[in-house]
């Protein structure tokens, strides 16, 4: 099958010659850009990842009877809670390019890889076949009808063409001012192991595996959450940061799946509470590591939790990103990207000779013995139990989804597959298909890379520096702790690196990549893979073999000389011609909103314009007439009055502007009237802001004069299909002003309690220790002013969810004021 490495093995001493002029590597200096921008999706798509938000499963997240032409078969998002974001490191040394790419999607698409591919070489000049990845965050809260793959269909509504175009469109925007931005870097490694040790930030979900033996493991029985942290800093040659990834592994499931705004959920939050760890905005990129069995942890509730865990992240994160030591020094890179085949027949796992587990030839007569194990409990080969010319989905119960359509086999866990050409069926109903391909297209190849670069300065996880170089993989699929750990056992027996780094919900997406034994131990995990036990270890192998034969030679092979590893042909489909509304009104404040105006959460809409702002327990909301969801996604920002008069965005720590991205500020549409789609409709859009601080300070927001800008987009006509026609609108909400908020205070055995109380519909993080709905306790420093006119200065002990202060009233002092360190004020009659 491997006509390349063949040729490679056999050539005289082991060492390929070089063929037809192939390049020899020339190590050179790191070169570096980075960019991060918004996706431009619309609201009102589908938001993928929970298959319950489907009609024909119970359209879950669905707040109202609203129809958008951007949805076929799934419940409609209503707004953002903060925007899906893809982010861009554009790496080099003068030799070869990697193009490194995460976004706030469900997971990856490699029709989407190869067309961003072809944009970027056309605008570069560039060779870039192989080069180019596209991670994905898992959120469950993004749009996601980018991908063309049928059986995920289930898991994002109907590919949109337009929705496709839009994405790729701003992923290439963003690579190309990496590219533009690019200067001379310095770069470095760090590993952690246990790092999380209280689970604060993530969780092992997967109980199935706990004390499962693996063969050749004889130092580890089960495993839980994958410990392993991964860090790549990378510098400007003065010293200060330009960009950094954190690798581990942790689904986007803080939020379910009766939320209907777009979110970046918990790897949102994460990335959020680090890049505040700067004083300047740096690019902070999270890649999925073994995420397919690990939870986000974090505290509080809704929205508030998202940030809980970049709060209990960033300590941790930070002291190893601290201790990563980076260099200047010349590196070698290289890339290479193949289709690894997933062709029933030829699937197999043979574990460098350890094993040779293959499925029996598929026969439609055929009963299966139901026998998975020998008396020595090894699994037995050829598998006749996944006897299915089409795959099996929905495996890892003991009885199949759709009864009926089950595979044959009547053992556990292949007793719950369904066969996929059932699946196919039920695709045709819900989705209106004239026919689904079987099999289906995007399951017969899976989309992989591996990239070597180095040597890099690198901080190991017992604290020790060394140097060397930096093996990635990049696993279509949700990869998960056992499989990920097989990966890194492998490379380092196979191939001679001593850690590689697995990075999943890259480059396509298959489902979840278990190892054989793992898959057998059922659950939900093998659900949705649909080429069984052996899919996922027989792609890692083709990516073992690659990743030996073609980055251990000191050569640039071409990327696929033989047309061995083709990718998945998708084929072009027509934009859609279905015209947005015009909505002259744009720009302009709502006053008397529709009957079925929405708002998130449990908010009470009130479109009073308060002249007082306090902080942490006042709310803004604002609406206003705007553009068609398919051209507007209205960019809402905080903005404060200087002294001249004038108005400034406020800024974060590091410098970010404080928007509708970073979940400040909430953002809902609601047309009107809700349906039909077809006929005209206005478009009502409402912003909310909690008067909290971001990240730090969150209960100290500066006093002053502020205001709610909206810039927007309206569609004026004209087009026949995206790129829409537009022009611009601005309007801003009336002004008010942020003031301190009010302390509570109360006796408590030998002081005082201090404490700030959340509002009943709050949403924002105010304390790890407190509540976003209730009580917070009051930290730092806070002064006691008595009315016998003493003063006591005094620190804070957070006691629960207060503060307390140990102190004895003066005698004759009938009252105390307690100020804390920001002018909120709370008073106690004593």
């Amino acid at each position: 099958m491997f006509v390349f490495s063949t040729l490679l093995a056999c050539s005289a001493g082991g060492e390929p010659p070089p063929f037809d002029g192939w390049p020899e590597y020339l190590p050179g200096a790191p070169v570096a850009g980075a960019a991060e921008w918004p996706i431009d999706v619309p609201v009102g798509g589908p938001m993928g990842g929970y298959s319950s938000r489907c009609g024909y499963l119970g359209g879950d997240s669905a707040q109202d009877r609203r129809q958008s032409q951007y949805t076929v078969n799934w419940a409609e998002s209503t707004g953002v809670q903060t925007r899906q974001e893809i982010k861009v490191i554009w790496l080099e040394n003068g030799d070869d390019h990697l193009v490194l790419a995460k976004a706030d999607i469900i997971y990856s698409f490699d029709g989407l890889v190869d067309g961003i591919t072809a944009d970027l070489e056309a605008a570069t000049g560039l060779d870039l076949d192989g080069n180019v990845v596209l991670a994905s965050s898992h959120t469950h809260h993004g749009i996601a009808n980018f991908s063309d793959q049928y059986h995920f269909y289930l898991g994002g509504d109907l590919y949109n063409p337009e929705v496709f175009a839009r994405f790729r469109a701003s992923a290439v925007g963003a690579a190309l001012e990496a590219y533009e931005t690019r200067e001379p870097v310095a770069i470095g490694a760090g590993w952690a192991q246990d790092w999380d040790p209280s689970d604060a930030v993530y969780r092992d979900r997967r109980g199935e595996n706990n004390d499962l033996a693996i063969e050749g493991w004889d130092d580890q029985v089960g495993m839980g959450k994958d410990e392993s942290l991964h860090i790549l800093r990378i510098d400007r040659l003065d010293g200060t940061p330009l960009a950094m990834t954190m690798t581990f592994g942790m689904h986007g499931t803080s939020l379910d799946g009766d939320s209907p705004m777009i979110s970046t959920d918990s790897t949102g939050g994460l990335e959020a509470g680090i890049e505040e760890a700067f004083d300047s905005p740096v690019m902070v990129m999270h890649l999925q590591g073994s995420g397919g069995d690990a939870s986000p942890a974090g505290r509080d509730n809704n929205y508030a939790r998202l940030e809980s865990i970049g709060d209990f992240a960033r300590p941790l994160v930070m002291d190893i990103y601290d201790q990563v030591p980076v260099s200047s020094d010349p590196i070698s890179m290289e890339t290479a990207s193949r289709h690894i085949t997933q062709v029933r027949d030829e699937i197999r796992v043979t574990r460098n000779g350890l094993v040779d587990w293959s499925y029996a030839p598929y026969d439609p007569n055929m009963t299966p013995d139901n026998v998975v194990y020998d008396d020595l409990g090894k699994l037995l080969s050829p598998i006749d139990e996944f006897n299915t010319q089409y795959g099996g989905a929905f495996c890892g119960s003991e009885l199949p989804l759709i009864p009926g359509f089950s595979i044959g086999a009547d053992v556990f866990p292949y007793s719950g597959c369904v066969d996929v050409e059932a699946i196919s069926a039920v695709l045709l109903g819900i989705f209106g298909l004239d026919s689904v391909p079987l099999p289906m297209p995007e399951g017969l190849e899976a989309g992989t890379t591996v990239s070597r670069i180095g040597p890099l300065v690198t901080r190991q996880a017992d604290g020790s520096i060394g140097s060397e170089d930096l093996l990635a993989g990049f696993f279509p699929a949700e990869t998960t702790a056992m499989y990920s750990e097989q990966f890194r056992r492998r490379v380092r027996d196979e191939i001679g690196d001593e850690r590689a780094l697995v990075v999943g919900y890259a480059q396509d997406h298959e489902g979840y990549f278990l190892i054989p034994e793992d898959w057998l131990a059922g659950g939900y995990e093998p659900e949705i893979n649909i080429w069984g036990p052996l899919q996922a270890e027989h792609v890692m192998e083709g990516m073992l073999e690659y990743a030996d034969s073609v980055l251990s030679t000191p050569w640039h092979e071409p990327e696929d000389p033989y047309d061995d590893w083709p990718s998945t042909v998708y084929p072009d489909k027509a934009l859609p011609d279905f015209q947005p509304d015009v909505n002259p009104e744009a720009g302009t404040p709502i006053t008397e909103p529709s009957e079925d105006f929405w708002v998130p959460l449990d908010l009470v809409l009130t479109l009073d314009s308060p002249s007082q702002v306090s902080r942490v327990r006042d709310t803004v909301q604002f609406a206003w007439y705007g553009g068609d969801p398919a051209v507007d996604m209205p960019r809402v920002t905080l903005q404060r009055q200087d002294d001249d008069g004038s108005w400034d965005p406020v800024t974060s720590h590091s410098g970010r502007p404080i928007t509708d991205d970073m979940g400040d500020i909430l953002l809902a549409w609601t047309p009107d009237p809700l349906k039909p789609v077809q006929d005209p409709q206005l478009h009502q859009w409402w912003a909310s802001w909690q008067a909290v601080g971001h990240v730090h300070d969150r209960t100290g927001m500066p006093l002053g004069t502020y205001r709610l800008h909206v810039a927007g987009e309206a569609y004026v006509g004209g087009s026949a299909s995206w790129p829409w026609a537009t022009e611009s609108y601005e309007v801003t909400s009336e002004t008010f002003e942020v003031v301190p908020v009010t302390l509570s205070v109360g006796a408590s055995g030998d002081g005082l309690d201090i404490w700030l109380e959340a509002p009943i519909d709050g949403y924002r993080l105010i304390d790890l220790a407190g509540s976003s709905r209730g009580p917070n306790p009051v930290r730092g420093s806070v002064s006691l002013d008595w009315s016998d006119g003493s003063q006591d200065v005094l620190e804070t002990t957070v006691v629960g969810d207060v503060g307390h202060v140990t102190v004895t009233a003066p005698g004759g002092a009938t009252s105390v004021t307690v100020t804390d360190q920001f002018g909120n004020q709370g008073t106690l009659a004593l």
